[in-house]
């Protein structure tokens, strides 16, 4: 039987990552419930959302791929009007629909402006109060993957128009100026180059099976497991896997902030601008951890 016990050192305790491959759910491809604390919960992250997210992921890699490697400074230039348009959609186009609720593949804007949205999300404390201010529009609004990979396998996005110098006059203030956004923009262009290096970005990766993704997932819990047992108290470094699942359920950021509510007792930020320094303190303290809850290496 497979499971995530393939490379344990020691026995501690009993956790998620001991359910065999073949117990998990039929249908799902996922455990039906997954221990956080004392809690069994329903896992969080769905295959399809992940999978969806990964489609996305690619056409922004392929976004950035199609720029001229010529002009070093287009991408930021790219990064910067995209977060103006972002900014113009959430302001004056989104309050103007006549229905509430998630949006049809009719209205989703061009890949630009998902870019955009996608960075913002990724930056969940900024977000939730941005979404109190002058992108209120975006209040309980689901950043709506299957109708994003749907449209990019057609080809059916709508084209980017940067603004024009009277629109962006015309943008309200944020917490986070569109400088802001693009720059956020960019800190995850590395995260995409990193899911393109590994393979993970190409449909047909996937065509072996999804075993990768599903344990990604089942990591991810037990991730946010050994987060409430050190009662957030240490800055625990997610392994590139973890980090796709944790990026994949940001993207519903009512659901995120619920769910993160609810185990840890505050709506967990995500630091992508932490400094390398940081992040190797604290992935050698996850490591530690890890392994002491348990039971094998971090790898």
């Amino acid at each position: 039987m497979l499971s995530l016990n393939l490379y344990r050192r020691r026995q501690v305790k009993t956790s998620v990552l001991d359910i065999p491959l073949e117990k998990y759910d039929k249908v799902t491809g996922l455990p039906r419930t997954i221990k956080i604390g004392e809690d069994d919960v329903a896992p969080f992250v769905s295959l399809q959302e992940t999978r969806d997210h990964l489609t996305f992921l690619s056409a922004l890699s392929d976004l950035r791929s199609s720029l001229p490697v010529d002009l070093p400074n287009l991408f930021s230039a790219t990064c910067l009007d995209s977060a103006k348009s972002y900014a113009n959609w959430v302001q004056y186009v989104l309050p103007a629909r006549q229905t509430d609720g998630t949006l049809s593949k009719e209205e989703l804007p061009s890949l630009h402006v998902l870019m955009a949205w996608h960075a913002h999300l990724l930056n969940p404390t900024i977000y939730d109060n941005d979404i109190q201010g002058a992108y209120r529009a975006l209040t309980g609004l689901e950043f709506p993957l299957t109708a994003i990979a749907e449209a990019i396998r057609q080809d059916t996005l709508p084209p980017f128009r940067p603004l024009t110098p009277e629109q962006e006059s015309d943008l309200q203030k944020t917490v986070w100026s569109p400088e802001e956004t693009g720059m956020a923009i960019e800190r995850q262009a590395k995260f995409i180059a990193n899911m393109k290096r590994i393979g993970w970005l190409r449909e047909e990766y996937w065509q072996k099976g999804l075993m990768e993704l599903q344990f990604s997932i089942v990591l991810y819990h037990a991730w946010l497991d050994l987060m409430q047992s050190t009662q957030s108290r240490y800055f625990l470094v997610p392994r590139l896997d973890i980090d796709l699942a944790w990026h994949t359920h940001q993207l519903n950021h009512a659901r995120y902030k619920a769910d993160t509510n609810k185990i840890l007792g505050k709506l967990l930020n995500h630091n992508v601008a932490a400094g390398d320094e940081k992040i190797g303190d604290g992935l050698e303290v996850t490591k530690k951890l890890w392994k002491e809850r348990f039971g094998w290496e971090y790898q």
